[in-house]
């Protein structure tokens, strides 16, 4: 946010934006804005995920996790565990700065697409590093962020394998989901299939039914119907739209920066 305030909402929760801080979008994660003042100035930088799985560091074990945290991207699994229920941070100024120009940089197609992917990579390591700064009060995973982490590695795992590997019931872990994220456990999985699903036709320059099998669904028109039902169009619509639906989901064929 470089000037004027903003109000977000992510998931359940409302949080107002001021300059000099950054607010994440989780993978996944409903968000829109609520609110914003006439002097409104922010960026937004779209990252596909696999940008973000490419920023891999030394993993760390997650407290009370055991040994499921090795299976972790640690990226992924240390920005969950930072951002999750605190999605606003507040930036330095050198961070800021940093943020800017590479930002700006990717934004106005003066370099070359292997630049422009560098640059939007060191900017999100940068928030990375910037939201552990923040946020020196780390705390365990939540068991839905770990499931949350469990699915963005292996979208196929079904509720039953993924209570086998966090040890708990099946009802215990809906619970979980309805009261963190007001939504079940079986829409965040289709949502974080749905991100999947747009990367590997983007990226990978998949075809709808390849990138359906590879996102998890069990054919293209299982993920058509759930496409439809939770972003309000079907797939090739709201990518002739240039991935924009009103609902929050956004993604393309690179990762972008834009105002």
């Amino acid at each position: 946010m470089l000037r004027g305030t903003a109000v977000e909402r992510i998931g359940t929760e409302c949080y107002t934006v001021h300059p000099g801080q950054l607010i994440w979008h989780l993978p996944g994660m409903e968000h829109e804005m609520v609110s914003a003042s006439p002097d409104l100035d922010l960026r937004v930088v779209h990252a596909e995920p696999d940008l973000a799985l490419s920023l891999r560091s030394k993993p760390k074990l997650v407290p009370g996790a055991g040994a499921i945290s090795d299976s972790f991207s640690p990226w992924v699994r240390d920005l969950g565990w930072l951002a999750a229920g605190r999605p606003v941070v507040e930036l330095k100024g050198r961070d800021r700065d940093a943020l800017l120009e590479d930002c700006e940089q990717a934004s106005t197609g003066a370099c070359d697409a292997l630049s422009e992917r560098n640059r939007l990579a060191r900017a999100l390591d940068t928030a990375c590093r910037a939201t552990g700064t923040d946020h020196d009060d780390r705390r365990p995973n939540s068991l839905v962020e770990l499931a949350c982490c469990l699915l963005l590695e292996q979208p196929s795992l079904t509720r039953p394998e993924v209570c086998r590997e966090l040890a708990v019931s099946e009802g215990y872990l809906s619970r979980r989901f309805q009261s963190e994220l007001g939504i079940s456990f079986l829409e965040q999985r289709s949502r974080l299939r749905l991100v999947r699903f747009l990367t590997h036709v983007t990226r990978e320059r998949q075809n709808f039914l390849e990138a359906s099998l590879c996102a998890g669904f069990g054919s293209y028109s299982q993920l058509h119907r759930v496409f439809s039902q939770l972003i309000g169009m079907s797939p090739r619509a709201y990518l002739q739209r240039g991935g924009r639906n009103g609902r929050g989901l956004v993604t393309g064929p690179q990762a972008t920066a834009e105002r």
